[in-house]
């Protein structure tokens, strides 16, 4: 029986497929800060490169109008990275993609402010509690009535 072994062992193997993908995550990595030298701030800190098929360049970026401005820059990008970095001396084509960044998402989503309780109007009150009532004992009985709850009367 095999018993368990540290993950680190598993990812140095020599010849395993797990070591195969993070020895081509590494190298994907370091293209990535070789292409992002070459991409002046603050574009840089929006875009990421993906990877190459042939002669193409997959970036991608964090919004459209990221995409966009990087777009406008790839026909003096392209000789540049010819030049300049090994790997990518046949590279014709740059294609941008645009895929927001969980970081920035999340983060967004945390800044949001909480949503105040949606208050119903007395007529919608009173149209789902009918329409509660002529109902058998269901779920969706028990659904309107507790969305009917959400009316308050104002107080002034």
């Amino acid at each position: 029986m095999n018993s368990p072994q540290p993950l680190y062992k598993y990812l140095r193997r020599k010849k395993d497929r797990v070591a195969d993908l993070v020895t081509k995550a590494n190298f994907l990595s370091q293209l990535n800060q070789e292409f992002l030298k070459f991409i002046p701030a603050p574009v840089n800190q929006h875009v990421e490169f993906a990877h190459i098929d042939g002669t193409c360049i997959h970036v991608i970026a964090d919004s459209p109008a990221w995409a966009a401005k990087f777009r406008f820059m790839t026909s003096h990008l392209v000789p540049t990275l010819n030049k300049n970095i090994q790997y990518f001396n046949k590279v014709k084509q740059i294609i941008v993609i645009t895929r927001p960044s969980r970081e920035k998402h999340f983060t967004q989503n945390r800044q949001l402010q909480p949503q105040s309780p949606r208050i119903l109007s007395a007529e919608a009150n009173n149209c789902l509690t009918t329409m509660a009532k002529s109902l058998d004992e269901s779920h969706l009985k028990q659904s309107l009535l507790r969305l009917a709850n959400r009316y308050r009367q104002n107080k002034k």
